[in-house]
């Protein structure tokens, strides 16, 4: 994504070019830690999911040209982009240069929680959009196309007077309010043109709500307080940050977008913000990431607690010891925001898939698969935790010693590993890596004082894991130790080794 500086396209843009599949790594991410939102570098809004990361998408043009939905802002004639966040939050701005002038369009999902808006109701969810004329004049085009459940439902746009516009689907709602000149089309979108000068300003609120109170908030000089408000309050979370070593604006920039991604209801982190982009054009491995991984997470976990983002440690750390409560001693490889494990998985024949990629999947059947190295993410981010200060309840103490003794239990069992292969299980090596790690951070926690295990037991099993690894799992000859036990392929999981 754009942001670690200024991002420069010199390409020569149309508006019919703008239909066309862009580059996934052409993609702006902006979110509150509850949505995101992906945002294309002609000005579209073509990922948008409602009330939470992995809820019904009302955008997913990335997912089909034609019926997926978009919100878009851009000029009508040829125009360059520039593109970048605003420096220290996940505030997106993207600059149009046409032959007649410049507009800066900007972007965010905002965060309010300054004593200005005390007494301020607050919409469920928004989308703030802001249009700014910077020099010359420049005509831009709005649409708004909402296509609820990825594109498999039509929005019937009424108006409502100095409210502006609302589409209702079921128990959701969506409340478009602007300053600007909009009309309906065909029922289901809205359209408008006009152009902008210097120093003309314009802005765009899309809320949102379900089951609870439609709140429509007002655009103008408010929308801009809001749009301010929630640069500080990235500014502010990003004044913990302790790193001080090389590649400091990269680390920034990932932290930002790691926090992004940190469901805040809960402290859940999910892998990604998607569902079905490819990991090859035109290939079927089109997976729905937008769930909580144990192992990913686990690692984000160290992450944060590494750069000082204590808080961020202790709340995932939290609701990764709740939600597994539900399945302990039995850990799910993945979970929802909420800490459901039901992550059922469906195809939508409908979507075209990104660049015809498809099938075009909810859900993620990876959750039920069988795969050890979670009791040792787990346990070691517990450890990390730990070693920085942090303390272990009585209750979150018992949690782990249960993953601890399943490990003595399981680890013999093959797996379908960090790959999540839907084959045939093996006897991975990074699996019994990760079983290894769990008892001995156990054991050290004990050395510790932390808690009380069964040391010899638990000694005597990490010993016969490392002596399977290094016997079943090691190619003396070539030196280098194997994917699985007694197979002749390697990957990069034994890096980690």
């Amino acid at each position: 994504m754009p942001g670690i500086k200024q991002q420069q396209n010199d390409e020569l843009r149309s508006a019919q070019q703008a239909t066309a599949y862009p580059a996934i790594k052409d993609y702006a991410l902006i979110g509150d830690c509850r949505i995101a939102a992906l945002v294309s570098r002609d000005g579209a809004v073509e990922w948008l999911c409602l009330p939470h990361f992995s809820g019904d998408s009302v955008f997913a043009t990335i997912l089909d040209r034609r019926v997926g939905g978009h919100f878009a802002i851009r000029p009508t004639q040829a125009y360059r982009v520039r593109r970048r966040y605003v420096p220290g939050s996940n505030v997106l701005e993207t600059t149009f240069v046409t032959d007649g002038g410049e507009v800066c369009v900007s972007d965010c999902v905002p965060i309010v929680t300054d004593a200005q808006f005390a007494d301020h109701l607050q919409p469920q969810r928004e989308l703030l959009r802001g249009v700014e004329g910077i020099a010359g004049e420049v005509e831009i085009q709005v649409e708004f196309f909402p296509r609820p459940a990825y594109g498999q439902r039509s929005a019937r746009i009424r108006p409502r007077g100095a409210l502006g516009w609302q589409c209702m689907f079921g128990n959701q709602v969506l409340n478009l309010h602007t300053n600007l000149a909009l009309a309906v089309h065909g029922g289901d979108r809205l359209l408008g043109r006009t152009v902008m000068k210097a120093g003309d300003r314009y802005d765009v609120s899309l809320t949102y709500a379900q089951s609870d109170i439609n709140v429509i908030v007002p655009v103008g000089e408010e929308s801009r307080r809001r749009r301010e408000a929630t640069v500080r309050w990235w500014r502010e979370w990003g004044t913990q940050s302790t790193y001080m070593g090389p590649y400091r604006e990269h680390v920034e920039r990932s932290i930002l977008t790691l926090k992004l991604l940190t469901y805040s209801l809960s402290g859940a982190l999910i892998a990604g913000p998607t569902t079905s982009l490819p990991g090859k054009i035109g290939g079927v491995r089109n997976w729905d990431y937008r769930f909580c991984w144990i192992r990913d997470a686990a690692m984000t976990l160290r992450s944060f607690i590494d750069l000082g983002f204590i808080a961020e440690g202790e709340a995932f750390l939290g609701w990764m010891l709740h939600a597994t409560r539900r399945t302990w001693p039995r850990l799910r490889v993945a979970y929802d925001v909420y800490g459901e494990t039901h992550l059922r998985e469906r195809e939508f024949p409908g979507l075209a898939g990104y660049r015809d990629s498809r099938p075009v999947r909810i859900g993620n059947a990876a959750g039920e698969q069988h795969q050890l190295d979670v009791y040792g993410e787990v346990i070691a981010a517990a450890y990390e935790y730990v070693l920085r200060g942090g303390r272990l309840d009585r209750s979150e103490a018992r949690l782990l010693l249960g993953f601890g003794n399943m490990i003595c239990r399981e680890w013999r069992r093959p797996d379908q590993g960090i790959w999540e292969a839907r084959d045939a299980p093996r006897h991975y090596t990074h699996s019994k890596l990760m079983c290894w790690v769990g008892l001995d951070r156990l054991l050290q926690m004990a050395e510790a004082g932390v808690l009380e295990v069964a040391a010899q037991r638990f000694a005597s099993e990490r010993d016969a894991i490392a002596e399977f690894i290094e016997t079943r799992c090691f190619d003396a000859e070539a030196g280098t130790f194997l994917t699985a036990a007694d197979c002749n392929e390697v990957d990069a999981s034994i890096l980690l080794l």
